[in-house]
This record gives C-alpha cells, structure tokens and sequence, in this order.
C-alpha cells in the first residue's frame, strides 16, 4: 500500500514483544499438525567496502567534527529461513544477525539483527494470515528514508504485527483487509545537539497504525484492478523551536483513496500503476493543521531473456525519524544485463525529494525540504550455484535546508555526497526440504 506508518507511542516497553510473538507462536501451531512439506535455507551476505564520506558531512568542517570522513567498512550478515507448507495452510519464521564494523570509527561499529514469524491459512472463501516482526537496526541506516541524520550512532528498534484477512466474493472479486500496527524506539535518542562523539542523535520514538480496506477485481489473465480506503495515524513527539525546553506531543491522521490497475501488455512488458489522494490532519502541540496531496506508485517494467529494465514513480507518506511526516517524491530507473552465462551487469539511480507535511519549525531539525541521489552500477559473477561475487560502485548526495542535516555542529553548508567501492560475496545455501 502507498501509505503504511504504524502509531508511535512513546512509552512503550520492549519487554511486550517476547508475549505478542508467543501469542503468534500459539495461533499458528495447529497449522504444523497437518504438515505436507518442510524447508530450510539460510544465505550469508559479506561485503568489504571503502566509502570517503561515511557520516555524509558538509564541505566546511568545524572544530567540534572529531570523526573522520572515510573508512573501511566492514559487513556480515547470515540469515536463516524455515518453512512449512500444506495444501491449505503455511508457516514461515527467519532470523538475522549480523554486523557491521568501520575501521576508522569504531563508535559506529554496530549489529544488525531482524527476526520475523507468519501464518497463512485458506478456505474456500477466506484467506487469514498472521505475521509480526522485530528488527533492530542502526539508525544511519535507514537515513534516506527516515530524515537524513548519517551522523548517528543510534539503534533503531521497530516491532510490528500485521493480520489480514482476503474475502473471495466470488471468481474475479475479492475483498481484503489488512490492518498494520508498530512501534519504534531509539537509544541514544532524545538531544538535539551533538553528543561527546559528534554525532546527532536527535531522534523520537513513535507508534503507528494504518489500516486498509481494498477491493481487487480480476478483469483478465492480464489485467487487475482495485480500489483502496485507507487510514493511517502517527503518534510522537517533537522539541520546537519556540519551546526548547519540553518535547510537545504530535499526531498526524490521514485518510485517503487510492486507484490501482496492474497490465501486462506482453510476455516482455508489464505496466502497473496506483494514484491516491489523501488529507492529513496534524496536531502539534496546541497547532491544529491540515492539508492535500496525492499520493502514487507507477512503474513501467520489461523482462526479456538477457536484458530486464524498469522506470517507477512514487510519491508516498513516511514518518521522519525527528517526529515529522514527510511526503517523498521519487523517481527510479534499473536494468540487469546477463553479458554470459555467469556474469552479468547492472545500473540503478533513483531521485527523491521529502517535504514535510504540516511543517512547523523544530529545534532539533528545522529542514523543510530534502534531496537524495544514487548512482550506483555493480557487477556480478556466479563462482557456482552456491556463490556469487560482486562489486559495486555507489555515488550518493544529499541536499538539505538549515541546522543539523550533512552539517555537523555549526557547519552551514546543506549539501553532502560520497563515494563508496564495495567488493561483496554472498553464499546461498539451499537447505533441505522434508515431505510426507
């Protein structure tokens, strides 16, 4: 869906999560009596990369910038996935841990870890499905998306349990609810200046709920459409720049409608596209806001047997990392060249611009708008079925207004890029599979 930010509350203890995957756990057992199929597969992904501009800082420096710019980096990250399946009923669970280490700046030296469990059960009208999630993953990490705060040492810890329940009204109409809620906590959170180490943990936890009603119609073998209702609510809180001293809660709630219609115009091409409008409704502090957009996500994509390509455009809404909404804008292009049997070529760039909605001017991060570029071509070679080595070149920058984005303490330039040179290799074990 275009829309999917769970409600952000900010007192909420870890310690629920353990009772809400045991609860899952508990739901889906009956499923494992009627077993039919079982599966287990892992990968291990390890890289070794340079990039000259880790923290994504400004051209000017200033004294209180005690980190360097460049490292090594170092990256592991081992996953194991299980499976079972029967004709009418499946269940799945995976684990990540991994890490990450610079080895020029150490305090970035942190673990990536992500576990998830789900169910799916069918009838003959009804398809229910479970899942929940938990992840903990460094904050710069997801930068782009969330703020574009580099200058972080933080941990991102988001739990999420999302049910759904597909109703087949008869043989080319369904109806689908799906309702999504989580919550996301930061250490290290809280300051909206530099701590010792200069870096901008400026960040606020949050809570999110969306929830979306879609009928989906079967027109064709070629041709889908549906409608989407939706409502989504995001809870946190912000310091403002009138008021330094104590964080005001905030709470946006929009509602919208989205169209969708997916095409496949030949065995090669495919065309696939959802527009929306949405009205957002903002209350922070004591201010009362509200506001239209539209909201999208096209793509045109064509598969042949060497050469695959794809052109999308998106505009959607996603929760800042400092307790704002942004409406993002982006534009992607990729395509993958299979030059031999073995090896193979690929080159993506996207383009993105975040606006906040309902903007009002914070302390920790005052920014309105925010640019983003990736330029990034890689190759790829096959070593056996089992493993594949990679390198990749990435050129990303990133524009934004005032204070504290690519600034580092006092820095006022708002413009950053950097160049990274990876070297990865991933290992893809098959695992085994158990039937009866």
């Amino acid at each position: 869906m275009l829309l999917l930010y769970p409600r952000l509350l900010t007192g909420r203890k870890m310690r629920r999560i353990p009772l809400s995957l045991a609860g899952l756990s508990f739901l889906l057992m009956p499923m494992l009596s009627q077993g039919a199929e079982w599966s287990l597969k892992s990968s291990i992904d390890q890289s070794l990369a340079y990039d000259d501009n880790v923290q994504m800082l400004g051209n000017i420096t200033t004294q209180q910038e005690t980190e360097p710019r460049g490292s090594f980096q170092y990256r592991i990250i081992p996953v194991l996935t299980f499976q079972h399946k029967t004709d009418v009923s499946e269940v799945h669970a995976d684990a990540l841990y991994g890490t990450q280490i610079y080895t020029d700046i150490p305090r970035l030296d942190q673990n990536i870890q992500n576990y998830g469990i789900g169910g799916l059960f069918k009838t003959e009208k009804f398809d229910w499905r479970l899942g929940a999630n938990l992840s903990i993953t460094p904050s710069r990490n997801n930068a782009v998306q969330k703020g574009g705060d580099f200058n972080t040492n933080s941990d991102m810890t988001t739990w999420s349990v999302s049910p759904s329940v597909s109703y087949k009204i008869d043989e080319i109409n369904s109806l689908i609810l799906s309702p999504t809620y989580s919550e996301t906590t930061f250490s290290n959170s809280g300051s909206a200046t530099p701590n010792p180490g200069g870096f901008n943990n400026n960040f606020n936890n949050y809570d999110s709920t969306n929830v979306d009603l879609t009928w989906q119609r079967l027109w064709s073998d070629r041709y889908t459409s549906g409608v989407n209702l939706f409502y989504s609510n995001y809870n946190t809180q912000q310091l403002l720049a009138n008021n330094p001293g104590t964080p005001v809660p905030s709470s946006f709630d929009s509602v919208g409608v989205n169209f969708s219609n997916d095409y496949e115009w030949s065995e090669n091409w495919n065309l696939d596209g959802t527009v929306g409008v949405r009205h957002t409704e903002s209350n922070i502090g004591d201010v009362s806001t509200s506001s239209l957009g539209f909201l999208a996500d096209t793509g045109i994509n064509y598969t042949g047997e060497s050469f695959t390509s794809g052109i999308n455009f998106s505009r959607s809404l996603i929760p800042s990392n400092q307790g704002q909404l942004q409406e993002q804008t982006s534009v992607g292009l990729d395509f993958n060249y299979n030059i031999l049997e073995r090896l193979s070529a690929s080159f993506t760039t996207s383009y993105q611009e975040s606006d906040v909605v309902n903007n009002q001017s914070t302390q920790a991060n005052n920014q309105s708008t925010r640019k983003n570029l990736i330029i990034q071509p890689s190759v790829k070679y096959m070593l056996s079925p089992d493993w594949t080595l990679a390198g990749t070149y990435r050129y990303r920058t990133q524009e934004g207004q005032l204070n504290n984005i690519n600034q580092g303490s006092g820095n006022t330039d708002g413009v950053a890029d950097s160049n990274l040179f990876m070297l990865s290799i991933n290992y893809n074990w098959k695992g085994f599979k158990l039937s009866r």
